[in-house]
């Protein structure tokens, strides 16, 4: 989020010609890291309270709404396509399943079958 500006002090023009020269390098150093957001702000004086140095509560609603428009945006579903793995092919499968309930393995050794895990449903614990 960018700096607000001062209006409390008597020479407020020098003071906020830093403060945006200073929101301008934040501005330019930030979008080097493209994980964040640099947040504008509006910097009116009429969103600052009588003596100026603090943003008053029609301020306070606006930077609220702000950063919940942020938030709602950053976590909204992506419509993007999953992304397919073309290298991962049916024959990188490690086991197969058959219809009575034994898994047969492509790369084993052994000539004994496996059976399925048992699930909850099937163990006597969870049995009413």
């Amino acid at each position: 989020m960018n700096l607000p500006y001062r209006y409390d002090l008597p020479n407020s023009i020098a003071v906020n010609t830093i403060i945006t020269s200073l929101n301008r390098k934040l501005k330019k150093t930030l979008k080097a890291f493209p994980h964040t957001y640099f947040m504008e702000t509006d910097n009116t004086r009429t969103l600052f309270t009588n003596h100026g140095l603090h943003v008053n509560k029609l301020g306070k609603q606006l930077l609220t709404c702000q950063v919940a428009t942020f938030l709602y945006s950053t976590s909204e579903p992506k419509k993007s396509p999953p992304i397919s793995l073309s290298w991962y092919k049916l024959q990188n499968y490690k086991y197969l399943a058959q219809e009575d309930n034994q898994i047969i393995s492509i790369t084993r050794n052994s000539s004994r079958n496996m059976r399925l895990p048992v699930t909850r449903s099937d163990d006597f614990l969870w049995k009413a």
